[in-house]
């Protein structure tokens, strides 16, 4: 049969693969008697071949990327190599790779395994954390697109399995890899080390295998960002008149709707991040009949950010408002403390003009300290000539912590502001914002917050290969798993204790420090602003002689609630959240395989049992605060609230690959998937804050439903060699109960106006359709000139509707992308390596917004990066990599990109190391 030619073809590559790494021997074979000579394939060519014969051998639409050899992975994360799968775009942390979407769906939505099974980690939901891996430990990712019943449900968009080295995979003997490298990054101007090394034995018969890794990175990054928080549509007072105008009265002023962005200003981020990897894995292999693996990792990340902003906050109350036809503000003045002097009509207590603008100075949390181990064991059975049987076992704990902190200091400026919105932001400071002797104290909220990821899992897969006719055999299996996600949180309650800068602060609390100008001559950035040491402030704070300065200082000394000052956590009154979930499943999957054609057909049932548990205080009351636009918050006792929620789920999938010649494949694919809710966003917490006149809050809702998706795919791949193909392929998605951010207006009873509730809700149901196509190819011996370079494209057209309460909208899914490519020129020969790639996403929704405020954009974002790698000898090469060379930015918008939000800058960073072999 043509099919079996081309199995055993294909099957016959793969396992050529496993050695193509590895320095050619000749072999004696013990019947044969005779030297059997292999072609070995190295380098760039060698990553591409692995990855075509594993795509070619799928029943499925599968990519994958490989490593060369140990300690070769193609780039330096995990998520930046797999943005060059077709489909694939990557969303990064201060300019490294951290999640992926697949086909324009998010991180969220796209199931990651790591050896099959589930790794926790610290983002407090599903979606992977990329950043916690070291490439170095990695052999093979693949991308699952079309669903298959043996794996684990929970991926609308895509099932990632990242492979790891195994020990009897890999030649016998010892073998080692020691890897150093240096990286400079352009913004911060800082140079960091980072070291990995790798072990592998594998006894002669390989019976027994054991392999070890360790790897450090220490990176040092600086991030530059202008930010708008957001474009709201509402009810502006506008006041006819300049900063300069005297004795206005409510004459001279109006009310329009009008689009009007909320702040405007600069933030700097200076990040040290410092990831501790370690991993091992043991092999027991006595018989052909049996195969025990244990696997261990140990992942510790520490992130220490540093971030300022200084940042105007706009009151709908403008002076001197210009905007367009389309009733959007295009420039205004922000009066300071001045015009309120020269203005008592409109200005002062209980005014329209209720207390003067401020320049804020703010500290945010940015520290991320996480710690994740794993542990798994794997055991396969050869029970008999049609019978397998294999068991897994794994567990998983990631905890994390960071500090929740937005401390505010700020000016009360003489003169005004004048601000334009056409286009690109600028600003003119009416006063000098690096004035350290002009601060005052404001708003602090400062606490603490704990994370917890715990999941332990369990399956057991059979395998019956009986043939009858076209049928095949039969893999069926049960698994079971339990995942809690929980999230502790303390807090001060200092919130209020200073706001509405009446308490003048000590110049040396502050210092001047440059401010990178990312506009150049387009927009207007100040070249200094201020920095200050949260801590310090807070002890200041914290003193008596501070507190009888603060809004209410007999309940701010009062040490029987505030013992340690109001600026100190109050460690006795924990908020705290936690979800569990228990999944239970069962699949039977079919094969089948005639005359040119193969296939499978199968179904996964799911069972999900969810319990949100949450510890709070409950909101009482909220108060206008005397010195601010705030309001007091007045909390009661903690109290318990559960929730429970369950449900069950069919999901039908099937596959057909058809021979249409011995190197031209039709697949076919048809199945029902779908992707829980995210655990952090099913919690029964709640938040509150905002200002007088734009109260928000937020929380979990623990009666989200999973998303779901009906889900069609044809592909078409032609292979014209080992390294060489091409292919063309098209996916439809129906959606139903698309999880996704939304702001609806509620009215609670302890405020006295409408406040704006954001949280993850069950949303618009609707169509996503794409075409996907890709190809690669290397010259090879005969190609003249061209010998030795190649080339690998892809490009992505994803088209959307959706449909949500109230009719269509433009606003579409989250993440989702229409249009995506992927290029990469390489060139190699016995010593040289070199490869150029680009990757570039068209512009997208972060999130469609609700209420009065509008949908957040990403704007398209192209980055080039390169590498060269140089064989000294056989087993040493020197290699360097150059990320983001084209130094693009990111950018947001709101609907349009008049409407600017931010734009942020990252740099470029450089990597130059060493590889040795042992």
């Amino acid at each position: 049969m043509r099919s079996g030619i081309f199995v055993k073809t294909a099957l016959a590559g793969l396992i050529g693969q496993l050695w193509l790494a590895h320095p050619a021997v000749a072999q004696t074979s013990a019947d044969a008697k005779q030297d059997l000579e292999r072609v070995v394939v190295t380098g760039i060519r060698a990553s591409l071949q692995s990855s075509v014969a594993t795509k070619r051998m799928q029943e499925g639409v599968v990519d994958a990327v490989s490593a060369e050899d140990a300690g070769k992975f193609p780039d330096t994360n995990i998520a930046e190599s797999l943005q060059r799968v077709t489909g694939v775009q990557i969303q990064r942390n201060n300019g490294e790779g951290r999640y992926i979407s697949v086909r324009g769906l998010g991180p969220e939505f796209n199931n990651v395994l790591v050896n099959g099974r589930s790794l926790t980690s610290d983002t407090g939901g599903r979606e992977f954390s990329f950043d916690l891996l070291s490439p170095d430990l990695i052999s093979k990712a693949l991308v699952y697109k079309t669903s298959q019943a043996f794996l684990p449900e929970g991926g609308i968009g895509s099932t990632v399995d990242i492979q790891t080295a195994r020990p009897l995979s890999g030649p016998k003997g010892h073998s080692a890899v020691l890897n150093l490298s240096g990286s400079y990054d352009s913004n911060s101007g800082k140079k960091t080390p980072s070291a990995s090394a790798m072990y592998s034995f594998a006894n002669q018969d390989r019976s027994f295998g054991a392999s070890g890794s360790l790897s450090y990175t220490d990176r040092a990054s600086k991030q530059t960002k202008a930010v708008n928080d957001a474009w709201n549509y509402k009810d502006v007072s506008l006041i006819n008149g300049d900063l300069s105008s005297k004795n206005l009265t409510a004459a001279d002023v109006t009310v329009k709707k009008l689009y009007i962005p909320q702040s405007y200003g600069f933030q700097a981020e200076d990040e040290r991040r410092k990831r501790l990897v370690a991993a091992g894995t043991v092999q027991f292999n006595p018989t052909a009949a049996f195969k025990l693996s244990a696997d261990a990792l140990y992942s510790r990340l520490d992130q220490q950010n540093a971030v300022i902003a200084v940042s105007d906050w706009n009151n709908p109350i403008l002076l001197g408002a210009k905007y367009n036809a389309d009733n959007q503000i295009t420039s205004f003045l922000r009066p300071g403390a001045t015009f309120y002097a020269n203005n008592p009509e409109i200005a002062g207590a209980g005014k329209l003009l209720g207390e003067a603008n401020s320049n804020d100075m703010i500290v945010k949390a940015g520290d991320r300290l996480s710690t994740t181990k794993a542990f798994g064991v794997n055991a396969k059975w050869a029970l008999a000539s049609e019978w397998s049987l294999e068991g897994d076992l794994a567990t998983s704990r990631t905890k994390s912590s960071s500090p929740d902190m937005w401390v505010v200091a700020g000016m009360v400026p003489s003169n005004g502001d004048v601000l334009t919105f056409d286009g690109t932001p600028t600003i003119q400071f009416g006063d000098n914002i690096a004035d350290p002797t002009a601060v005052r104290a404001h708003a602090v909220a400062y606490g603490q917050i704990q994370n917890g990821d715990d999941v332990k899992e369990g399956r057991l897969n059979a395998s019956w290969d009986h043939e009858i006719g076209a049928f095949k055999g039969l893999q069926f299996g049960l698994a079971t798993s339990r995942r809690k996600v929980d999230r502790t949180q303390w807090n001060s309650d200092s919130w209020n204790a200073y706001s509405g800068y009446h308490l003048a602060l000590p110049a040396s609390l502050f210092t001047v420090s440059k401010l990178d100008n990312i506009f150049g001559t387009a927009g207007a950035m100040p070249s200094s602003f201020l920095r200050f040491d949260p801590y310090a402030y807070m002890a200041y704070l914290n003193q008596p002689a501070q507190i009888a300065q603060s809004n209410d200082p007999a309940l701010y000394s009062d040490k029987t609630k505030f013992p340690n000052g109001p600026m100190a956590i109050d460690y006795t009154k924990p908020s705290m959240w936690a979800v569990k979930e228990k999944v239970s499943s069962l699949f039977v999957d079919s094969k089948w395989e005639g005359d040119g054609w193969s296939g499978t057909a199968g179904i996964r049932y799911v069972h999900v049992n969810s319990s949100s548990l949450g510890i709070s205080r409950v909101l009482q009351s909220a108060v206008k605060s005397p010195n601010d636009t705030t309001y007091i918050l007045t909390y009661g006792p903690s109290t318990v609230n559960t929730v429970e929620n369950s449900y069950n789920n069919l999901l039908p999938s099937a596959n057909l690959k058809l021979d249409l010649t011995r190197d031209l494949l039709l697949r076919l694919g048809a199945s029902k998937t779908l992707t829980r809710p995210t655990l952090n966003q099913m919690g029964v917490n709640n938040w509150y804050g905002g200002r007088y006149g734009d109260v928000q809050t937020g929380g979990g809702n623990p009666y989200l439903k999973p998303m779901r998706s009906t889900n069609l795919d044809v592909s078409l791949e032609w292979y014209l060699s080992k390294t060489n193909y091409v292919s063309a392929a098209v996916f439809h998605k129906k959606v139903t109960d698309f999880l996704e951010t939304q702001l609806v207006d509620v009215q609670l009873p302890q405020f006295p106006e409408i406040a704006h509730d954001t949280r993850i809700r069950n949303g618009q149901q609707g169509k996503i359709k794409g075409l996907e196509l890709a190809g690669q190819y290397a010259f090879d011996a005969g190609s003249g000139l061209l010998q030795g370079f190649g080339v690998a494209a892809n490009f992505t057209y994803v088209d959307a509707s959706a449909t949500r309460e109230g009719g269509a909208t433009t606003c579409g899914y989250p993440g989702l992308s229409k249009q995506s490519y992927n290029g990469s020129v390489f060139y190699e020969d016995s010593k040289f390596q070199a490869r150029l790639s680009y990757n570039w996403c068209n512009h997208f929704s972060v999130d469609c917004g609700g209420g009065s405020t509008m949908p957040r954009t990403r704007a398209a974002y192209g980055q080039a990066d390169a590498s060269v790698r140089y064989n000294v000898t056989p087993l040493v090469s020197l290699y360097a990599d150059a990320i983001n060379l084209n130094n693009e930015r990111m950018h947001e918008y709101a609907n349009n990109e008049s409407q600017f939000l931010t734009l942020e800058d990252v740099g470029r960073r450089f990597n130059v190391g060493v590889r040795v072999a042992f």
